[in-house]
């Protein structure tokens, strides 16, 4: 199996084996004419492919490289504007949604949501 990239979509060919787990995937179209998959371009398509062994040609190669040389790098953790109301550390994801949903609000003297 293997996909190329093509106007804004993800064309799979020679996935018989996996058309199950391509049916689940939103927006999928069988295209009888070329007798393959097209997908909507997106990251979680594309880690779909990945995990069930799609083989990616053209820039679908680069595109996937980059993405997983980001999702390496290391994160800068964020600091809550006010202090947080709980006895525990938090998750960086939590300090996140108390800043956003604290600005939202008008909760922080300061506005708070970056």
């Amino acid at each position: 199996m293997h996909a190329i990239y093509e106007n804004g979509r993800i064309v799979i060919y020679d996935a018989y084996l996996y058309r199950e787990v391509i049916k689940e995937i939103q927006g999928r179209y069988w295209d009888p004419e070329r007798k393959a998959w097209t997908v909507p371009f997106n990251t979680e398509n594309l880690s779909t492919l990945k995990v069930i062994g799609c083989e990616f040609k053209g820039v679908l190669i680069d595109i996937v490289s980059s993405l997983t040389r980001n999702r390496d790098k290391p994160k800068i953790p964020v600091e809550a504007v006010e202090p947080m109301p709980v006895r525990v550390k938090p998750y960086q994801h939590q300090v996140q949604a108390y800043n956003f949903v604290g600005g939202l609000l008008g909760l922080f003297a300061g506005g708070g949501a970056d």
